[in-house]
């Protein structure tokens, strides 16, 4: 349906010039920081506070711009390439490269506890990349959007754009973050009718609002669902209670949606157009997804009636 007008050899690591601070940050443990990359979590013994900065793996920041990293034993020297971009970076030195041009560190690399460690705030910006901060959370996400994530976003097909939106580097200025407590056998996704820059993700007990923009899914609202059985006003298709909202969440008890069933265990995904009339009756249609599509997560599928 047509809518209107993305040889490592040694240990690398980097660092991020921010300043959190130690406030608790909801649903994680005092004082830890997190960071998330292109939407993926870096392990806690990847990241390092010190002096006032955070130092992370930069092996987790290969989703960046699909970095590949080659260490120089001898020379004590890290090239780290990019689509576009290569650095060349030294040990206990502030002047680098960026694609032949002496640049300036803030901080020299350093070797610590076997990790080569250089700040990442010169890594992203020199890989154009953007770094949100969530105090609450003690959270720094670093987004850079792949240029297939943006072309497809710009799609005239629909399932093209809300395939990308859903996997566009997420983001959250939220003051909680709740995690599902299983994982689930299946993913629900809900879009706004002939809408792909907004989307409800339901991922087991945890309901998720995002709102895509520049190419970042910015998490506006969360919720958990509960075990009681109840209907609800405005998310008409959930029928178990909400609790610990966090954010804003829009009016949606008259929207009609574009609903998608991702079924990971038989490679399908159900879909159909539902309304608050209809949602609770609806027979959900499937269509196959290739092995293609699901390595990509290009699960979201055209729905011939939209």
């Amino acid at each position: 349906m047509k809518r209107p007008g993305l040889f490592f050899s040694g240990l690398l690591c980097a660092a991020i010039l921010l300043s959190p601070n130690n406030n608790e940050a909801a649903a994680q443990s005092k004082g830890e920081t997190h960071v998330v990359i292109n939407n993926t979590k870096l392990a806690a013994e990847d990241i390092l506070l010190k002096n006032n900065q955070v130092f992370l793996s930069l092996t987790g920041a290969k989703s960046l711009d699909n970095l590949t990293f080659y260490w120089n034993n001898i020379t004590k020297q890290v090239s780290v390439k990019g689509s576009n971009t290569n650095l060349l970076l030294t040990i206990n030195k502030t002047t680098a490269q960026k694609n032949g041009v002496p640049v300036k560190l803030s901080t020299a690399p350093f070797i610590h506890n076997g990790k080569t460690m250089i700040p990442l705030r010169f890594v992203t910006e020199a890989m154009n990349s953007s770094v949100t901060w969530n105090q609450s959370t003690q959270t720094a996400f670093i987004t850079k959007p792949s240029a297939k994530l943006i072309a497809d976003f710009k799609n005239s097909q629909l399932s093209t754009s809300r395939n990308a939106a859903i996997n566009m580097p997420r983001v959250s200025q939220l003051t909680k973050d709740h995690e599902p407590v299983l994982d689930t056998a299946s993913l629900q996704y809900y879009f706004p009718e002939k809408a792909y820059d907004r989307f409800i993700e339901v991922n087991n007990n945890v309901i998720n609002y995002y709102q895509v923009s520049n190419y970042v899914a910015h998490l506006k609202w969360q919720a958990l669902t509960g075990d009681k059985a109840t209907t609800q006003a405005n998310l008409y298709f959930i029928n178990r209670s909400i609790t610990n909202e966090v954010g804003t969440l829009p009016q949606f008890k008259d929207t009609t949606f574009a609903s998608f069933r991702w079924m990971p265990h038989i490679g399908s995904t159900g879909y159909s157009l539902i309304n608050k009339d209809n949602w609770n009756d609806v027979i959900f249609k499937a269509a196959e997804v290739s092995q293609n599509n699901t390595d990509q997560n290009y699960i979201i599928v055209d729905i011939p009636e939209e």
